[in-house]
């Protein structure tokens, strides 16, 4: 995995939205990197991708209209996308 591939598993990891636990998550969420890396340049489609997979694939309650999961999933796209433009520089 290069460093990209792997500070995104590390955030994804941390972030862990099913709970199963930081050692875990490290292989839980890898299978999402490849399209994370494709959608990284444009924020929204990365923000609706994110949501999908929480909503349709996690089957989390997740809603875009609740201030406090909007936050946390901006957060998250916040820091994927800061970690893309570092790794630009």
């Amino acid at each position: 995995m290069d460093k990209v591939s792997e500070d995104i598993n590390h955030i994804l990891a941390k972030w862990d939205p099913i709970g199963v636990g930081e050692n875990i998550a490290t292989d839980e969420y890898k299978g999402y990197i490849p399209m994370i890396l494709h959608l990284l340049p444009n924020r929204q489609e990365l923000m609706e991708y994110l949501e999908n997979v929480l909503m349709n694939e996690m089957g989390l309650d997740y809603n875009s209209n609740n201030k406090n999961h909007l936050y946390d999933l901006q957060k998250i796209c916040n820091s994927l996308i800061e970690i893309y433009q570092n790794h630009k520089k």
